[in-house]
């Protein structure tokens, strides 16, 4: 990794059957354990990744901590959809941001990690986005979203750095 290349712990995001139902029920959580994540708004949006239509919300973490992603299919026929079916709702994935993501995949690959692909993704909803996809049976189940870093303002994906021009 390069020094001075920033990596943190984004987001856990939690697949849904009703986006409207699960933010009422963070929100209610958030209250009592960390009403902190409840001083900016939270804001339902829309997205597309390849054949996925989904709606998804973030719960902003405050300081070091990770922000919370809620996510729910809008198609019957998607991926998302078609693991909300035979899993049910839960963790859907975990993220993690890099100030230079074409480093960290580079090192990805150089470290035999299995990914989904050997090429970026662009974010639908922000196409400046970049991410890639760490396998979940290279890590033990467990689907690991790598992203350009990024911030959340008025509860919506803003690219900070790492992210390229169109």
């Amino acid at each position: 990794m390069p020094k001075g290349t920033k990596h943190r712990f984004a987001h856990v995001c939690i697949l849904v059957k009703d986006i409207d139902t699960a933010i009422e029920h963070y929100t209610r959580i958030l209250k009592a354990v960390a009403p902190q994540m409840l001083a900016e708004k939270v804001v339902k949006q829309e997205g597309r990744m390849g054949n996925d239509h989904y709606l998804t919300a973030f719960f902003p973490a405050i300081g070091e901590a990770c922000d919370i992603q809620l996510l729910q299919p809008v198609n019957a026929d998607s991926a998302i959809a078609r693991r909300l079916a035979k899993h049910g709702e839960g963790v859907h994935h975990i993220a993690f941001t890099t100030g230079h993501l074409e480093d960290t995949f580079r090192e990805l690959k150089e470290q035999g990690v299995q990914l989904h692909g050997d090429n970026f993704l662009k974010d639908g909803s922000n196409p400046k986005l970049q991410l890639v996809w760490i396998h979940p049976e290279y890590a033990h189940g467990v689907l690991i979203e790598v992203m350009d870093e990024y911030r959340l303002e008025d509860g919506l994906i803003k690219e900070v750095q790492g992210s390229v021009e169109d």
